[in-house]
């Protein structure tokens, strides 16, 4: 591995005859701790009370406190075709101290963001087709602040020493109400230095 730590414990790694050892040091992902970078991730959740798909992108910076725990910090901001979402995403995960290692998490997002609201007496078109207030006619507002809190459940894989890819889902509890509550899945890619 191209890890200095990871290169300095191993580095005269275990003989072909002691299979464990050559299983624990293929496994072990201990030299984590300490490690900083910045990660770039990407997301889709369905907004049942929408109908509508968001697709959005997280830049993030993420540090190991320990081989088990690690913090990060981002921007993100999502978007469907009508509405959106941006601001600070955060959170805290832990891990198994394994190269393939499934964790958990708990994360907070603070925002700004637009809703679909009813505009069926505004006297509007507001969806452009030639009929104002017609009945279910919607049309985006700012609506200010967005607030969640998650819990975080996914897979992490280290294929180098400083390189992380993470599979992720969140499940959203907003301060919009319980039925603006979503999953969001999504993959993050790492670059970690000492």
């Amino acid at each position: 591995m191209d890890d200095p730590v990871y290169a300095a414990k191993y580095a005269e790694g275990a003989k072909k005859s002691e299979p464990l050892k050559k299983l624990k040091q293929a496994i072990d992902a201990r030299h984590v701790e300490g490690l900083s970078g910045s990660y770039l991730a990407g997301g889709t959740q369905w907004r049942d009370d929408y109908q509508a798909a968001f697709g959005g992108v997280e830049w993030g910076l993420e540090s190991y406190l320990a081989s088990y725990a690690s913090s990060r910090v981002a921007l993100a901001a999502f978007a469907s075709h009508e509405d959106w979402y941006a601001g600070v995403d955060g959170g805290l995960r832990m891990q198994l101290p394994t190269r393939l290692t499934p964790f958990v998490g708990l994360g907070s997002f603070n925002g700004l963001s637009t809703a679909r609201v009813d505009a069926t007496q505004d006297g509007q078109d507001n969806d452009d087709d030639g009929f104002a207030d017609e009945w279910g006619e919607k049309k985006t507002s700012f609506d200010g602040w967005l607030s969640t809190i998650y819990p975080e459940v996914g897979v992490h894989f280290w294929p180098v020493g400083q390189m992380r890819v993470t599979g992720y889902a969140r499940y959203l509890i907003t301060s919009d109400g319980r039925a603006a509550d979503d999953w969001l899945a999504g993959a993050q890619l790492a670059v970690f230095q000492r």
